[in-house]
């Protein structure tokens, strides 16, 4: 798959992860610090799981 192709589809993975991260960073601060670590987990498979459809199934 070609580099542009990969960028256009990561590109809203990419902002959903960014958006989740932000949230979980606020959880954090609030002194949330459980519910702040399961939303870092959701946004990693957000991210992650795209991305590797992408890599293993060409």
């Amino acid at each position: 798959m070609r580099f542009s192709a990969v960028i256009l589809v990561m590109t809203a993975p990419t902002i959903v992860a960014i958006y989740t991260i932000s949230f979980g960073l606020w959880l954090r601060k609030s002194g949330n610090t459980r519910g702040a670590i399961g939303v870092f987990i959701i946004a990693a498979i957000c991210f992650l799981a795209p991305l590797a459809l992408l890599i293993f199934r060409g």
